[in-house]
């Protein structure tokens, strides 16, 4: 009721708005749901599910997620959007009665776009990010169930490579108070393509994890990556990147000391008609540290479990190695409009071998209406 009582109100002062001319209203919606059954028993340093338990047992992770959104363009550049973000986990109950929405929460952000500069402000979806960001510094999981960015966010893309690129975000993810942790995170990403598919680039994760009124303690994560690569396309579409990555990081709950990991990452993807093969092998030491000591000295709740890493936890091997394969379809469809992605994965982390099978399902659509004054000739 109060999401329609606002989109209402928005478009309704929008479309009285006599100074505003070639006005167009925006109608969209996204869809997506995940299906991701992991099987980490033989590995060490990976929890089968990781947002929701600590064990290394099988686990499913199976979810819908449908967005719809409004919103309002004025003079092309401009848009004022307006939405909800509705999560259900599948089988989750509340005791006796099962939830109607497993997770409801609002999207509203303001986009400036050109051809060269995009500027959102306010809360979008994950999905406006352009950056390619390891799983290292955020997981697949974590970008699905933490789809939203609260905050900022500028990128600035070369007209005439339209692969090259910079963006800086920030994404306000908590506020101090009596039992809730300050936290933001800035993100940043580039890269530069040069002739004949070499490229180079880099991405940056900042993660500023307070203590609340009840436990004073501030943690700082960092972590960065820079890359170099070649991708073709013809008979096969074909990628290599080799790229280092180095994370500094400190919990003053713990000590003061910085602590100073890093390794390297050699990734590797070759695809034809939508079938792909890509494997990701890191060699290094072990990129979360803290993971496992204790962060909340009142609660006893350990770093990881409370939420300081985003990458996906294989990389706190302390065996000087990960590796990921993924074996499956990855195609996108009319228009790309619709994305289907299915395929094992593979994952060994020196302790032994893990297994994921995901299945996935989106849909992008949206249509913009004419609803301002008719141009006069």
């Amino acid at each position: 009721m109060q999401f329609r009582k606002v989109t209402a109100l928005v478009l309704a002062l929008f479309v009285t708005g006599g100074g505003l001319h070639a006005q167009k209203i925006l109608v969209g919606a996204d869809f997506a749901t995940r299906f991701d059954n992991r099987e980490y028993a033989n590995n060490d340093f990976n929890e089968s599910q990781t947002l929701f338990s600590d064990s290394n047992e099988a686990h499913t992770l199976f979810s819908a997620r449908l967005s719809p959104r409004v919103g309002v363009e004025w003079m092309e550049k401009n848009r004022l959007v307006v939405g909800v973000d509705m999560l259900q986990n599948f089988g989750q109950h509340n005791g006796a009665r099962e939830p109607f929405l497993s997770d409801v929460k609002p999207l509203m952000y303001y986009q400036f776009t050109t051809k060269n500069v995009q500027a959102n402000a306010g809360i979008f979806d994950r999905k406006e990010l352009m950056g390619d960001y390891s799983a290292a510094l955020v997981s697949d999981s974590v970008a699905f169930y933490h789809n939203r960015l609260s905050g900022f966010l500028g990128r600035y893309v070369s007209t005439q490579r339209p692969d090259t690129y910079v963006e800086l975000a920030l994404d306000w993810e908590g506020m101090y108070s009596e039992e809730s942790r300050e936290m933001f995170r800035i993100l940043s990403a580039g890269r530069y393509t040069f002739d004949r598919g070499f490229y180079i680039g880099y991405a940056f994760s900042m993660f500023h994890f307070a203590g609340s009124k009840l436990n004073e303690n501030v943690t700082d994560n960092l972590i960065v990556n820079p890359y170099a690569g070649w991708s073709i396309e013809g008979r096969f579409a074909f990628d290599v990147k080799a790229g280092a990555l180095f994370a500094p990081q400190r919990g003053r709950s713990v000590d003061h000391e910085w602590r100073k990991p890093y390794g390297g990452q050699l990734d590797l993807t070759v695809s034809r008609w939508g079938v792909k093969i890509e494997n990701n092998l890191y060699v290094g030491k072990n990129l979360q540290p803290l993971r496992g000591e204790i962060a909340n000295p009142a609660t006893g709740i350990t770093y990881g479990a409370d939420g300081l890493y985003a990458g996906e936890a294989f990389y706190a091997t302390t065996e000087h190695i990960y590796n990921r394969t993924w074996v499956g379809y990855d195609r996108r469809f009319f228009k790309d409009t619709m994305h289907v992605e299915a395929g094992m994965v593979f994952h060994y982390d020196g302790t032994g071998l893990g297994t994921q099978q995901v299945v996935k399902l989106s849909v992008d659509i949206q249509k913009l209406f004419d609803v301002g004054p008719k141009q006069r000739n």
